[in-house]
């Protein structure tokens, strides 16, 4: 395995290894944590997302991921995400509203429209600051998602989880532009090749509309 690749997922495993012994505090999305002085450095992080956006966010599929470029996994574009050879596996319409209660605790509900089946999927959950670190905890229908942020810039925000059981990584980018909002990442999942490109890459595209 590359030396860049085993230094991602030993960061990965760190996070998971928080989150494993906090989860019942990082997982809570009704309550918002104590501010420490520790949070203090990331005070309206999240205030830039407040209001309704509405977009198409894709899940396009590489049917034969080359071998693991670490280059490539540095800094993420949206030509890469959604590269011709690729073909879109899912499709959905996303409406996102973000509501700030403090500069430390913001909620956020999601709701995914799919129209193949015609059916719309709603999310609750917050971004956060607890203990000087940025989360994101989404409590969907089939469980919960956590995420554990990092500022890249002034626009931009990374998000990264990592699970054992089943095997899944997830890494993406989140920037925000104006009335504009764009996610572009990728994901290993059980039976993914992580000595591989990955498989599963994400992209997303959000107007503001309030």
């Amino acid at each position: 395995m590359k030396f860049v690749h085993l230094y991602l997922l030993l960061t990965l495993s760190l996070i998971s290894s928080v989150c494993s012994q906090s989860k019942n505090e990082i997982d809570n999305i009704t309550d918002a944590p104590k501010v420490l002085q520790a949070d203090e450095a990331f005070a309206n992080v999240y205030q830039p997302l407040d209001g309704t956006w509405q977009g198409v966010f894709s899940i396009y599929e590489d049917p034969k991921p080359p071998k693991l470029n670490q280059n490539q996994l540095i800094k993420l574009t949206k030509e890469q995400a959604t590269d011709k050879r690729f073909k879109i596996s899912y499709k959905i319409n996303v409406t996102q509203i973000y509501t700030s209660v403090s500069p430390y605790f913001q909620k956020v509900k999601i709701s995914d429209y799919n129209p193949k089946t015609k059916e719309t999927e709603v999310s609750h959950g917050v971004n956060k600051i607890q203990n000087g670190e940025m989360w994101c905890v989404v409590r969907k229908p089939s469980g919960t998602v956590i995420h554990s942020g990092s500022k890249e810039g002034s626009d931009t925000i990374i998000w990264q989880s990592q699970q054992d059981k089943p095997p899944k990584v997830e890494y993406f980018y989140e920037t925000i532009s104006d009335d504009t909002y764009e996610i572009i990442g990728y994901g290993y999942y059980d039976g993914d090749d992580t000595e591989h490109m990955p498989r599963l890459w994400f992209y997303g595209s959000y107007d503001k509309v309030e």
